[in-house]
């Protein structure tokens, strides 16, 4: 489901790890709690995370950028395809 290709820049840094993040195997339930309690929701190896503004400043980007509002704050399944590809942009370069 959703975005899980390997060509994709990593979205879970160690740096995250201090805040509360919401671990979920599948994404339906990684969706339905972003959507309950708010966050960003990611991907994570076989599974699926939802974090807090904070952690997404770990990954180099900023948390009030528009285009977050405009992917749904779920870059697993954006609403917004083309507002993904200006995220994942500024997340490679980042890394």
């Amino acid at each position: 489901m959703g975005r899980s290709n390997e060509d994709e820049p990593v979205m879970y840094v160690p740096a995250m790890s201090v805040f509360l993040n919401r671990w979920f195997a599948a994404y339906e339930q990684a969706r339905v709690a972003r959507e309950a309690e708010g966050g960003y929701l990611f991907p994570f190896k076989n599974g699926y995370f939802v974090t807090v503004a904070d952690a997404v400043r770990e990954l180099g980007l900023d948390p009030f950028d528009p285009d977050w509002e405009r992917i749904g704050w779920d870059w697993v399944c954006p609403r917004d395809s083309e507002a993904w590809r200006r995220l994942k942009v500024k997340r490679e370069i980042a890394l």
